[in-house]
């Protein structure tokens, strides 16, 4: 299974890669995620990197469909 993160910042109306490999490491947007954990049908380690605050949307795609969509208000 694929998971894609596509961060939409709505006052720039901006879209943004927000998934990265650890501090200095490079950013993307899709990664194949891992077997069952814990009860889960799939997992992910991951880190996000947001370039500024304000109301963001995360689309969450698996396999290329639309999941979910979060949405959260960043203040720092």
């Amino acid at each position: 299974m694929e998971l894609t993160v596509v961060g939409f910042h709505k006052e720039t109306q901006t879209v943004h890669q927000v998934l990265y490999n650890g501090p200095g490491g490079d950013s993307y947007w899709t990664r194949q995620v891992g077997g069952e954990n814990n009860g889960a049908d799939a997992h992910m380690p991951s880190n996000i990197a947001l370039p500024e605050k304000g109301e963001w949307a995360f689309l969450l795609y698996t396999n290329d469909e639309l999941f979910d969509i979060l949405v959260y208000d960043i203040n720092e």
